[in-house]
């Protein structure tokens, strides 16, 4: 696995715990003094709020004095997830108040610990889980390497600052899990954590038999039970939340807010709108056609888990996941870090075929990434808060507006055909499948050629 081009090569002096050190060393000289301009804010007056007792879900809040770098003249939505971020939020403000001497940046590098220590620890549990179904030292290390160093995971997390890495923490733990309860287990945190997960249940539902079917329902009942004993103990009241509430928390999660790296950016546009929006309620259901997505999904892959097989566990996993992207209204950058994961041990250990898919995939991520957001421009908010009004300015210009939403769409659309070329790769099991637009440019060539051949013959 040397050569392998996903990974780094390394030599014998790069122990796990050296490759640990460094992935966390980079992700921290990013911490303290960047951010997403939106994201981030919402995060600081979340925690802000219920540190303060408040009810995150009962309005929109005002900047916090002292800590806010963006929006400072508007109220903003607090963090739009079920209370664990927002709890955690309350925590580690309560803990800058008390150590961080009101130096705001200081806030910024302790709200970015969690998400950098779930991205360090998705290295490590990659390089267990190699170690374990491959026996091969160097091949686990050079994994975990690569996460540490994959600058897609460190600019969502130490970057950007979202917290996704948690739940690809809970995701490649399910490869630890021994039999369905433990699995719902895991799934009902991530429910908790960020609804992500609930897209497994219906597999859950289907991989078992009579009765056991009904394990689903520890993931449902794990989530709503912390929910509801956090409301409790904080004393926030369940109905009754206003213009946000927790409804609408949920409204916005199943839903999704439209735009972003699929098909569902260039359904948004205005002119497409125009035509489509014709349609009778087209414009309301199509943001959920997830649900039916996972729900076949689900039913199909369920077929594929029953000798309990890791590689079998894998493509079920991967195969789910690739119909929810796919179909999710609002597919944004963060989501591509669940499946860069999980690619990353399918790679190393079941399918060293899918590399060059996956590598085309996550560089188009990459781009899709760099041009959403101006370069990177936008997450040095935090030092320079006119750099949104800047950028915004940007994106509204004739000149670099319009190539960047010519840029978006193409990359959407992009993103979408990769996407369906994973879903049929995992639905036919192909263990070597070629980045489409190569597949396409041979197909092309052939076409030439057999239409010159044709030529050549009639004459």
């Amino acid at each position: 696995m040397s050569s392998d081009p996903i990974l780094y090569r390394l030599g014998r002096s790069w122990t796990i715990a050296r490759i640990l050190l460094v992935g966390t060393l980079v992700r921290e000289a990013f911490s303290f003094w960047t951010g997403h301009p939106f994201d981030f804010e919402s995060w600081i007056r979340t925690g802000y709020v219920v540190a303060h007792g408040g009810n995150p879900y009962s309005a929109f809040w005002p900047p916090v004095p002292g800590a806010s770098f963006e929006f400072l003249n508007s109220n903003l939505t607090s963090a739009a997830y079920l209370p664990f971020w927002p709890e955690l939020l309350a925590g580690l403000y309560l803990l800058w108040t008390a150590v961080g001497g009101g130096d705001r940046f200081v806030l910024y590098f302790l709200l970015k610990q969690p998400v950098i220590l779930a991205d360090v620890a998705s290295a490590y549990l990659l390089y267990r889980l190699v170690l374990r179904h491959t026996g091969d030292g160097a091949r686990a290390r050079q994994v975990a390497l690569f996460w540490s160093l994959f600058p897609y995971a460190i600019t969502i997390t130490a970057i950007w600052g979202q917290f996704d890495s948690i739940i690809v923490v809970l995701l490649l733990a399910l490869f630890y899990a021994r039999g369905a309860i433990e699995r719902n287990l895991l799934l009902g945190l991530g429910i908790f954590v960020k609804w992500l997960t609930v897209i497994y249940l219906p597999l859950e539902f289907f991989r078992a038999k009579g009765l056991a079917r009904a394990t689903f329902l520890v993931a449902l009942a794990l989530a709503g039970g912390l929910t509801l004993l956090v409301f409790g103990l904080e004393g926030w009241s369940i109905a009754g939340f206003g213009t946000q509430g927790l409804a609408s928390v949920a409204l916005s999660q199943s839903q999704g807010g439209g735009l972003g790296m699929n098909y569902a950016l260039i359904l948004g546009l205005s002119n497409v709108q125009a035509v489509l929006g014709q349609i009778p309620y087209f414009y309301r259901l199509a943001p959920y056609a997830w649900v039916p997505g996972i729900l076949l999904g689900g039913w199909a892959a369920a077929r594929w888990v029953g000798r309990d097989e890791p590689i079998s566990e894998m493509r079920a996993l991967l195969f789910v996941l690739v119909l929810f992207l796919l179909l999710r209204w609002g597919l944004y950058e963060q989501y591509f870090l669940y499946l860069f994961g999980l690619l990353a041990l399918a790679v190393a250990v079941f399918r060293p075929g899918f590399r060059a898919l996956f590598r085309f995939t996550w560089g188009l991520a990459a781009i899709d990434l760099l041009v959403n957001n101006d370069l990177g421009m936008r997450f040095v908010s935090p030092i320079d808060p006119g750099i949104y009004a800047y950028t915004a300015a940007l994106d509204a210009n004739d000149g670099y507006g319009i190539v960047r939403t010519f840029l978006l769409v193409v990359l959407a659309v992009a993103v979408t055909l990769t996407l369906v070329q994973w879903a049929w790769t995992l639905w036919r099991d192909d263990p070597e499948p070629r980045p489409w637009p190569w597949s396409a440019r041979d197909a092309w060539r052939r076409w030439r050629e057999a239409r010159t051949d044709a030529r050549g013959t009639a004459l």
